[in-house]
């Protein structure tokens, strides 16, 4: 259907972006954290997925195509609809939610919020074989908790998280170098 969109930003509310193509303004449903630091005029590109239904066609937006992949995969999950999907990406860091799916951690996926121990083992059993190998191990992943838990956000802690790991290293020794890394901006 839509890949693509490229317009103009215009703004950001609960949920949604409007992105201005020519003389429309569309309403894209989105998750929390894409297009959120981006500044009324620029243009954008929004990797889409429509979803029609019997009462509506509805657009959903996200700012890369890793993000797509995982909103498309979520849904295709049985009892987990296009809302609830764009939920637990709001909720969490994408590739935060795919350790947890293909490393089979049930009790770190079923704390992401709209994420129940039933959904947790029902995704991680339909969508395991779905991702690659990730990128985090539990290490990484307890690092990347501890440091949204001081109040980094989800990116900065998986971007300092993947900057410092190094095989070996164990649970403290990478906080204490992502909090290097944090500290210097």
């Amino acid at each position: 259907m839509i890949e693509q969109i490229k317009g103009v930003y215009l703004c950001r509310e609960e949920g949604y972006v409007l992105v201005g193509v020519g003389n429309f303004v569309l309403k894209i449903l989105s998750d929390a954290e894409s297009f959120s630091n981006v500044e009324f005029g620029k243009e954008i590109e929004v990797y889409t997925k429509v979803i029609v239904s019997q009462d509506d066609i509805i657009i959903y937006g996200f700012d890369s195509k890793r993000k797509r992949f995982v909103f498309e995969k979520l849904i295709s999950v049985s009892k987990i609809g296009p809302k609830s999907a764009i939920k637990i990406l709001s909720s969490s860091d994408t590739e935060y939610l795919v350790s947890c799916i293909v490393n089979g951690d049930i009790e770190k996926l079923s704390k992401v919020p709209g994420v129940g121990q039933k959904s947790a083992e029902r995704i991680i059993t339909e969508l395991k074989d779905k991702f690659e190998k990730a990128d985090f191990d539990s290490d990484s992943l307890e690092a990347i908790e501890a440091l949204v838990a001081l109040g980094y956000s989800h990116s900065s802690a998986r971007n300092a998280v993947k900057k410092v790991r190094k095989e070996g290293d164990n649970l403290a020794m990478i906080i204490k170098e992502a909090l290097k890394v944090l500290s210097k901006g």
